[in-house]
């Protein structure tokens, strides 16, 4: 079923760079699921999208696949071998002090909301974007470009608001994993996002994040980033900062992140989206300005905003 659409007028107000010529718009889809937009412009350009579902798919359940039980020492061993996904380059970076904050009650939104994801050798951040859809990085679901390939649909385990040993709202599996051809087939940094349809309806206990984009800068708009570090034992933690560069397809920031929090929502407060990402946070410090000096996610775009839309119709 589709979205209800509400038309709302809600313009996303941000510092432009100078000579910057655009509409301060937006157009999203609110933490509490409503649609919102502002003017509506521009061409409509959607990349193609794929996905491959698993095999051990079912039915939606209403609540967790795995319930809300302490771990043994012997499976939070098992978890603690896994190695962080880092994208094709720039790992996930602290930029001077790391001024990352542990995140001490995960089951208070939005914080809710942020998942732990493990599959195969590996594991992730996530956002929950409707009640069994999370948002990602391509490279926590694809491994990139046209050698690269799916992972294994049933090794997947999702845990929103994972707390240590501590799963409070249970673990879900994936029924299918998405992404886009400018990731699958041609492993563009710009175009590393994806997500995942699960086999329960987890979102519904844990609430969802808004979304939203618009074409305008973004700079000087304070965003947070919590996820799950790999070395902090599947804690979740947040850093906070401004969006110091705006491009077509990403934001940059220096908010502090480490291997592990690939896929972490980059989110602010917004009038009428409520807690609202706008980025996918994905990569670390490499190469040449503005790269070796910022973290940096995929920018939410319309095109990002219409297949996050489409994927959780699917």
């Amino acid at each position: 079923p589709r979205l209800l659409r509400l038309l709302v007028a809600a313009p996303l107000l941000a510092a432009a760079l100078p000579g910057d010529a655009v509409a301060a718009e937006t157009i999203g889809v609110s933490s509490d699921g409503r649609e919102f937009h502002g003017r509506p412009s521009g061409k409509r350009m959607v990349p193609g999208f794929v996905g491959l579902a698993g095999r051990d798919g079912g039915p939606n359940d209403d609540l967790a696949d795995l319930k809300a039980v302490p771990e043994s020492a012997g499976e939070l061993w098992r978890l603690w071998r896994l190695r962080p996904a880092t994208g094709p380059i720039g790992r996930e970076s602290v930029i001077g002090p790391d001024d990352r904050k542990r995140v001490r009650d995960t089951t208070v939104y939005p914080h809710s909301a942020v998942v732990l994801i493990t599959f195969e050798d590996q594991r992730c951040t996530g956002w929950m974007i409707s009640r069994d859809t999370v948002a990602t990085a391509g490279h926590c679901v694809h491994s990139g470009g046209p050698r690269g390939r799916w992972f294994r649909t049933a090794s997947y385990r999702i845990m929103p608001g994972r707390d240590g040993g501590r799963r409070p709202f249970g673990a879900c599996r994936a029924r299918t994993l998405y992404s886009n051809t400018g990731w699958t087939e041609k492993g563009r940094p710009a175009f590393d996002y994806g997500a995942i349809k699960l086999t329960c309806s987890i979102g519904t206990r844990t609430g969802t994040f808004g979304f939203a984009w618009t074409p305008g800068s973004l700079n000087g708009t304070e965003v947070h980033v919590a996820g799950y570090p790999g070395e902090r034992r599947f804690t979740q933690w947040i850093s906070s900062g401004p969006i110091e560069l705006s491009h077509k397809r990403e934001l940059f920031y220096k908010n502090d992140t480490t291997g592990g929090q690939s896929g972490a929502p980059v989110y602010a407060e917004r009038k009428g989206c409520g807690v609202c990402a706008l980025a996918v946070h994905a990569y670390g410090l490499f190469g040449r300005p503005p790269y070796n000096r910022h973290n940096h996610g995929v920018r939410i775009t319309r095109e990002v905003f219409e297949q996050f839309q489409q994927w959780i119709a699917d």
